[in-house]
């Protein structure tokens, strides 16, 4: 199999109406730490494609293994979000590595639990918990013991470690899974799961299965691809981003080859969020955005 082009996965945005608020949520209940405050640059206005967001405040935490990847940029006036019931980025599944020691000490006023810890119906090797976060934002924050052939997945001794897999909702699995195999250049996994988040939240039987897609991407992490049909479009906001989860930015091993088959202009982009200084701002079947950044040359 040839090696993907996108990954690893560089980190999340997400959107707050109030983002001192959502930033201290992540420090004092999840341990990560504020690393960076800044604004909206014109540059990432423009690659954004959001002049109101020129000059708002943005936080930039680390997980507790040192990786930077949580952006939290403020729009007081962004409309709200259905978390699980809407199109787009759905949830962050992020490494740590004892799920049960985060149950016990989550803050759970700002951390709405929605699944408790448990083991994964494809592995024994993943247990797992979810939760809503400040921005209505849902992650599954995820203990891996061991291997879990075909996939490729990290394993931590942090605290709490890297965003893995970006999970996506989606009204057609096949449409958006062609999109990013088209970008990848790899096949994806095509399956069918129950998804225990997703069955409470829509009030079907605990068994009823989703039609699920992954595609392995560089540096141990995937994309998750589910298809809610029913599920309402993704919510945005005039000259913003999307609410909730923004956006997810990755690497991408060949720039150009993406901006050409995504028909984009390569952006230049100066932050140290950033790994180059070169970027493309994509949206995806599903309405969600994906910020692609050139891999550093080794």
């Amino acid at each position: 199999m040839s090696d993907p082009l996108l990954g690893p996965v560089v980190g999340a945005t997400l959107l707050a109406p109030h983002l001192k608020f959502a930033s201290h949520c992540y420090q004092s209940g999840m341990g990560y730490t504020l690393v960076r405050e800044e604004v909206v640059s014109q540059q990432m206005c423009e690659l954004w494609n959001t002049p109101r967001l020129l000059n708002s405040p943005v936080h930039v935490l680390a997980a507790a293994n040192g990786h930077a990847w949580l952006r939290i940029v403020e729009d007081k006036q962004c409309q709200p979000t259905k978390p699980l019931k809407t199109h787009g980025w759905m949830a962050l599944e992020v490494n740590v590595a004892n799920v049960d020691v985060i149950r016990k000490e989550i803050d759970t006023t700002v951390f709405k639990v929605i699944g408790e810890p448990a083991y994964l119906q494809i592995s024994d090797a993943i247990k797992a918990m979810q939760v809503i976060g400040p921005c209505d934002e849902v992650s599954y924050i995820t203990q891996i013991d061991k291997p879990v052939p075909p996939f490729e997945l990290p394993m931590t001794t942090a605290r709490t470690g890297s965003l893995f897999i970006p999970v996506l909702c989606t009204p057609n699995r096949d449409a958006s899974l062609a999109f990013y195999e088209s970008l990848n250049q790899v096949t994806g996994l095509k399956f069918n799961t129950k998804v225990t988040v997703l069955n409470n939240a829509w009030g079907h039987d605990i068994e009823h299965q989703y039609p699920v897609a992954t595609i392995q991407l560089g540096g141990q992490c995937l994309f998750e691809i589910d298809q809610v049909p029913q599920a309402q479009s993704a919510v945005t906001n005039s000259g913003s981003l999307p609410s909730g989860i923004a956006m997810v930015t990755c690497m991408v091993d060949d720039l150009a080859f993406a901006a050409k088959q995504l028909a984009l202009p390569v952006c230049e982009i100066h932050n140290a969020y950033y790994p180059t200084a070169k970027a493309i701002l994509a949206k995806g079947p599903a309405g969600e955005l994906i910020e692609l950044v050139e891999r550093p040359t080794a």
